[in-house]
């Protein structure tokens, strides 16, 4: 059976669409992470260590899924995969690295703002 949604997904925003595809806790993370030159699953999880592995694996297939990483299996006896950014997924990271900016700049009220 498969899960339908409740609340339609509104496709006539793009704010929506972005929440809607980019919704999920390190997606944001992985693409910045990717883009910097992690590209292997391993290498991702060290550097996300707070991440389940199955949640960031989880996560970028829905990534690739959506067109924003590419996923290179490569065909060696241990096998090996290795992901990279689209352009589309390269087109996020100006977003990206003002979000980043954004929350170095506000670093005190929003630390302020955390629960305890």
């Amino acid at each position: 059976m498969k899960y339908e949604k409740k609340i339609p997904l509104r496709k006539d925003c793009g704010l929506h669409l972005f929440k809607e595809l980019l919704n999920g806790k390190w997606k944001l993370m992985l693409i910045y992470y990717i883009s910097t030159g992690l590209k292997r699953p391993g290498e991702l999880q060290r550097k996300i260590c707070t991440a389940d592995r199955r949640v960031l694996a989880n996560q970028l297939n829905e990534l690739v899924l959506h067109g924003f990483v590419s996923k290179v299996i490569f065909d060696t006896k241990v096998p090996k995969v290795e992901y990279e950014l689209t352009d589309l997924g390269k087109s996020l990271l100006p977003i990206i690295l003002n979000l980043e900016a954004w929350g170095e700049n506000n670093r005190a009220v929003l630390e302020k703002a955390l629960p305890v």
